[in-house]
C-alpha cells in the first residue's frame, strides 16, 4: 500500500491551490478527481484580490490570470433590465476593477471562466514533482488509525486499490460524499432556489456593446432569470429560474433552452450553440465542523453560499492557504497537533460571516423586484409598463437600485477578514456577522489582521510589500530601527524584513500606521496574518519570540 503525506480529494480550485501551496512547503501530496475531463461549464467567475494574492504566492502568475479574465470595461457593470436588449432599470459597478483598488492590493478583482482558472493551476500542478495528479479517482471509503488514514479508493474503470496518508483534504464539492461518510452535517437552509444553467456559445458584443456588463438580470414578464457574460464575444450562461417538483432538468432539451434564451435576449440573436445544461439549487449554509480526526473539509465541501458576492471559490481559496500551512508546520514536526484545530477557529467564522452577507444581499434583490413589479399582483403587467416606459422618473426605483450595491461591492469580505484563534497572540474579538461592513476595507496593523498592501521600492523597483513575504515561512517585520527583532528572528530560522534596511516606504509613517515604536516588529505567519505584535526589544528579544512562537505553534 502506496503512503503520502496529504491525499487531496476534489481537484477544484480548492483542491489543485491546497495541492500547490503544500509544495511549496516542500510537503508532497496526491490529488485525485472523479472526473475524467476538466469540467467545461464556466461556473464561478469573481477571482478576487486575496485569491489572486495566494495564487501568485504559489507560482501562478496573479498577472497572467487576469490576461486570460475579461476586460474590466466589459466586466465592470451589473445591470438591472427587461431584457438584454431592452429597458434598462439601472445599473451598478461590478466590484473594484479599477486602478483605484490598487492602494490596497497589487492585484484587483478579475472575471475568469472557472475553466480558464483550474486549467492555469493544472499547468503549474503538472510541472510540479511533489504533486500526484490522477483523474478517474473516487475515494469511496475512509478509516483512521493512530498514524493516518486508509483511503479507499475506486477507478473509473472499477479498479480498486488503497493508500495511507497522515491527513486528508476533503475538498470534493458541495455534494461532498467524505462529509457525508464523516457523518458531518450543514448548517443553514438547503435550497432557497433552484435553477438550471443553461451554457451557451454567442457572439453577442453587437447587442451588448452599449451596455457592456457581466451579469443582467432580466426582469421582463415573459423571461427570467439572470445573464452572466463570462466572454460576451463567446461564452454566457443564463442561470433560469426552474422547479424541481414540476419538472425535469431533462425537459430542458436543446430546443427548449434556445428559446428560453432566444426570449430573455428580446431579439433574434447571432448564431448560438447550446453546450451545457446542469441543475444547480441555492443553498446557504456553513458545516457544523471543519474538522474530524485527520481529515479536514475545505471549499464548497464546508461552505454553500447563494452566488451574490462571488464568494464561494475565494472563501475556499484562503481555506486551502490556512490549512496548507499548518498541516505543512504539523507534518514538519514544528507544531503541535493542536495548531489544526485552528484551521476550524479561523476559517469558520469566516465562512458564517460570508455566508450571511451572501444571503442578505440575495433577499435584497427582492426590494427591487418590488419596486419594478408593484406590490399589487393584478396590476403588475400595468405596473411593468408605466416603468418601463420611464425608468428614470421613479424615485423608489433609484433607490431599490442603489441598495443592491454592497451586493456587489465586497472589498472588506475579501480583503478585511481576521482571525482570533490560539495561533495569534492578543487578536481583538471578531465583530458579529451582521456588524461586518461589505464593502468598506480599512487596512489594519492589528494581531489577526492580513499585513496591508503597501506599494514599496526595493533595489530601485516599486513591487508590493506583500511580494517579500516568503508563503514558507514566518517573517519578522521589523520597523526602522528594531534590529534587535530582526536579529532574533534569524537567529531562530525565521525570515526577516526591515523597514529602511530592506525596503523603503517614502509614505509610511511607521508609528502612526502600526502603533509600534520603531523599534517595533510584527511577526507574520506564512498567510501573511499578524501572528503577534512586539514593541521595543527591552529585554531578551530572543526569549519573547520563542515564548509567542511556542504558543502559536501549540508546542507547549
Amino acid at each position: 500500500m502506496s503512503r503520502v503525506p496529504v491525499l487531496i480529494a476534489g481537484a477544484g480550485p480548492v483542491g489543485q491551490l491546497c495541492a500547490l501551496l503544500l509544495s511549496r512547503h516542500g510537503i508532497a501530496s496526491r490529488l485525485i478527481e472523479r472526473r475524467l475531463e476538466p469540467a467545461t461549464a464556466p461556473k464561478a467567475h469573481a477571482v478576487n484580490p486575496r485569491t489572486l494574492e495566494i495564487c501568485d504566492g504559489a507560482g501562478v502568475s496573479a498577472e497572467r490570470l487576469r490576461e486570460l479574465g475579461a476586460d474590466a470595461n466589459d466586466a465592470g457593470w451589473v445591470r438591472f433590465v427587461g431584457t438584454l436588449t431592452d429597458v434598462e432599470f439601472g445599473c451598478l459597478p461590478y466590484e473594484r476593477q479599477d486602478d483605484k483598488a490598487l492602494a490596497d492590493t497589487p492585484f484587483p478583482l478579475t472575471n475568469i471562466p472557472q475553466p480558464k482558472f483550474e486549467a492555469a493551476l493544472a499547468e503549474a500542478i503538472a510541472a510540479d514533482p511533489r504533486i500526484d495528479f490522477t483523474r478517474g479517482v473516487t475515494c469511496t471509503g475512509i478509516a483512521e488509525g493512530p498514524n493516518g488514514v486508509t483511503a479507499e479508493l475506486e477507478a473509473s474503470d472499477g479498479a480498486r486499490s488503497s493508500v495511507e496518508c497522515s491527513y486528508l483534504v476533503a475538498a470534493d464539492g458541495a455534494g461532498s460524499r467524505l462529509r457525508k461518510l464523516l457523518g458531518i452535517s450543514m448548517e443553514g437552509p438547503a435550497a432557497l432556489q433552484h435553477h438550471l444553467m443553461i451554457h451557451f456559445e454567442a457572439d453577442l458584443r453587437q447587442l451588448t456593446d452599449a451596455r457592456p456588463g457581466v451579469l443582467y438580470f432580466l426582469f421582463d414578464l415573459k423571461t427570467s432569470g439572470t445573464f452572466i457574460a463570462y466572454d460576451r464575444a463567446n461564452t454566457w450562461v443564463l442561470m433560469h429560474p426552474y422547479d424541481p417538483g414540476a419538472e425535469t432538468p431533462e425537459s430542458f432539451d436543446d430546443a427548449r433552452c434556445r428559446k428560453l434564451v432566444e426570449a430573455a435576449i428580446g431579439t433574434a440573436p447571432p448564431p448560438l450553440v447550446i453546450r451545457n445544461v446542469s441543475p444547480w439549487t441555492m443553498s446557504a449554509q456553513v458545516a457544523e465542523r471543519y474538522r474530524a480526526g485527520r481529515v479536514f473539509l475545505a471549499g464548497d465541501a464546508a461552505h454553500r453560499f447563494p452566488p451574490t458576492g462571488g464568494l464561494g471559490l475565494n472563501t475556499g481559496a484562503v481555506d486551502a492557504q490556512n490549512l496548507a500551512w499548518k498541516l505543512a508546520a504539523v507534518l514538519k514536526g514544528e507544531a503541535g497537533d493542536a495548531l489544526l484545530d485552528t484551521y476550524e477557529v479561523e476559517r469558520r467564522p469566516v465562512a458564517l460571516t460570508n455566508c450571511e452577507q451572501s444571503l442578505t444581499n440575495a433577499g435584497k434583490l427582492f426590494d427591487l423586484i418590488g419596486a419594478i413589479y408593484g406590490a399589487d399582483p393584478e396590476k403588475t403587467a400595468s405596473h411593468y409598463a408605466a416603468l418601463a416606459a420611464n425608468p428614470g422618473g421613479c424615485a423608489a426605483l433609484a433607490t431599490a437600485v442603489e441598495a443592491q450595491r454592497p451586493h456587489f461591492d465586497s472589498f472588506n469580505l475579501q480583503l478585511g477578514y481576521r482571525y482570533a484563534s490560539a495561533a495569534i497572540v492578543g487578536a481583538p474579538p471578531l465583530a458579529a456577522a451582521a456588524d461586518v461592513d461589505i464593502s468598506d476595507y480599512q487596512p489594519s496593523w492589528e494581531a489577526g489582521a492580513h499585513l496591508p498592501h503597501r506599494w514599496v521600492r526595493r533595489a530601485d523597483k516599486r513591487l508590493s510589500l506583500l511580494s517579500l513575504l516568503p508563503c514558507d515561512r514566518f517573517t519578522m517585520l521589523a520597523g526602522p530601527a528594531g534590529e534587535a527583532w530582526r536579529d532574533a528572528a534569524s537567529a531562530s530560522g525565521l525570515a526577516a524584513l526591515t523597514m529602511g534596511r530592506d525596503f523603503s516606504d517614502a509614505t509610511l509613517d511607521w508609528e502612526q500606521a502600526t502603533g509600534l515604536p520603531e523599534d517595533g516588529a510584527l511577526l507574520l505567519r506564512p498567510d501573511g496574518h499578524i501572528a503577534c505584535r512586539f514593541g521595543a526589544a527591552t529585554f531578551e528579544p530572543g526569549a519573547q519570540l520563542k515564548r509567542q512562537m511556542t504558543q502559536i505553534l501549540a508546542l507547549s
